[in-house]
């Protein structure tokens, strides 16, 4: 394996954030279509809103966005969530980001 030459925190919140998605993923998608929780979503909220938001990387980003808009409600409001933690929301914050480069490539 190649030397790794960045901060070895760096690697290991990575691996983190891979058993997150993992977890998270099995809930939310199948093995079929992993980004289908998004297209799922995405095909709500065109029949929800009269434009409709179809294009499942807007909808990845919107969902991205809740999870920013969570972490400044917590930090902003020195709130504790007892669902999940700040750190919690930046992982997914993170891992929505990574979503949204994959989505944005498969158009």
């Amino acid at each position: 394996m190649k030397k790794q030459s960045g901060h070895p925190d760096f690697y290991k919140l990575t691996e983190e954030e891979i058993e997150l998605h993992n977890r998270k993923n099995y809930q939310y998608a199948n093995e079929k279509d992993p980004l289908g929780n998004f297209k799922r979503t995405a095909k709500l909220t065109d029949k929800l809103f009269k434009d409709g938001i179809n294009k499942p990387l807007a909808v990845a980003m919107v969902l991205m966005s809740k999870q920013i808009d969570a972490v400044y409600d917590m930090v902003g409001e020195n709130k504790e969530n007892t669902i999940e933690s700040i750190e919690d929301k930046f992982r997914d914050i993170s891992v929505y980001s990574k979503l949204c480069i994959i989505l944005g490539r498969e158009k």
